[in-house]
């Protein structure tokens, strides 16, 4: 492993930002386990479904739970903050603190230090998004036990369990790449800014504006190109995969990231480095 992708490792731990994200979801979960187990709404539709289908054991599992997790308010807001707070600190917080000039006198080429930055950007985002859906497994494991995946959804769908935990594997794979393509544009912004707060804002921005345009019915011709309508993960779960529009979801994604890490890594070579 290069000593820069070691260091950059190494101080990523020792920032008390890169833990509020973990610790926040996994608030969020253990919040999420107590509804699902002790709500009234949950219940409520198990006795429905009671009366209607014959029910061995409860569809509120480790399955359900980890589904649960991809609500649209965690995968469009909470996510992308905890994400957004990471990336857009690589670069501007080196600024801040007047420790990027010394980093730049070492003999490595600047591309060479933003690849390093952004790829342990990167992980961290993996880590956030299948640290969740692992942490709702494990918690819905032990104290509401495992199960089919029921989705109450556009109908009912019950799904196995192995084919549900690979449906959701693969789920969690792509939200990850959204977060990684929001947070590349947080690392873009980063790169010409020595305030992170700045990137944060832009990228929720970015995230934020681009969901208020796809709603809009004048700018129905932008909503394929728009990131925000491939952020809904939870359609890939149930019924017939669309394979199709899941290879274009990742690929818009990945454009996303691309672009944006190039425009940063344009924006870093020319940028000046006075401290």
């Amino acid at each position: 492993m290069p000593i820069e992708f070691r260091l950059e490792i190494s101080k990523l731990l020792r920032k008390p930002r890169t833990y509020i994200g973990p610790v926040a979801i996994s608030a969020l979960v253990v919040i999420a386990l107590v509804a699902v187990k002790y709500g009234n709404e949950f219940r409520g539709i198990e006795n429905r479904l009671a009366q209607d289908f014959i029910l061995a054991g409860s569809f509120r599992n480790a399955a359900f739970l980890t589904r649960f997790m991809l609500l649209e308010f965690v995968v469009y807001m909470l996510l992308p903050v905890f994400v957004c707070i990471v990336f857009g600190d690589l670069v501007a917080s080196e600024v801040a603190d007047g420790t990027l000039r010394m980093l730049l006198c070492r003999p490595i080429t600047r591309f060479r230090l933003l690849t390093s930055k952004y790829f342990v950007g990167t992980i961290y985002a993996c880590v956030l998004t299948y640290g969740m859906g692992l942490l709702a497994y494990l918690l819905g494991f032990v104290f509401l036990g495992r199960g089919s995946l029921v989705n109450l959804a556009d109908g009912i769908w019950v799904l196995p369990e192995r084919i549900a935990l690979l449906r959701l594997a693969v789920t969690y794979g792509l939200t990850a790449l959204g977060m990684i393509a929001i947070g590349s544009i947080a690392f873009a912004i980063s790169t010409f800014l020595s305030n992170s707060n700045g990137a944060v804002a832009g990228a929720l921005g970015f995230v934020i504006g681009s969901g208020i345009i796809g709603q809009l019915d004048f700018f129905r011709w932008l909503k394929p190109y728009l990131l925000t309508s491939y952020l809904e993960v939870g359609r890939f779960i149930v019924g017939k995969p669309d394979i199709a529009l899941f290879v274009k979801s990742v690929c818009v994604m990945l454009m996303y990231s691309i672009v944006a890490f190039v425009v940063g890594a344009l924006i870093f070579q020319k940028r000046d480095v006075l401290s």
